[in-house]
């Protein structure tokens, strides 16, 4: 069950990231993956907690859970701004 919890989180840290990103306007793009994994681990171990199985298993589904997440920030990012380019400017 904490394993559907866990990836049930993917956006839910895409949200907070977001947030993050908005409260904090002048923090660089490359610490955003890092705040997904660290945002990842700490609400899948607080989950593992709750429920009062293994912590270490929750701290590793939120690794997995935070690049996930990150995973679908940049590529449908990269996805968006692909179609916003014309064909003509396309390599």
């Amino acid at each position: 069950m904490q394993e559907f919890l866990g990836l049930a989180g993917v956006p839910l840290i895409i949200a907070l990231v977001e947030l993050v990103k908005r409260a904090f306007p002048g923090l660089s793009n490359r610490y955003y993956p890092l705040v997904s994994l660290a945002l990842g681990v700490a609400l899948n171990t607080a989950i593992a907690y709750h429920l009062g199985t293994d912590r270490l298993e929750g701290a590793f589904l939120g690794l997995i859970t935070g690049l996930v997440a990150s995973g679908l920030y940049s590529g449908g990012k990269t996805v968006v701004n692909r179609s916003d380019t014309p064909d003509a400017e396309r390599p």
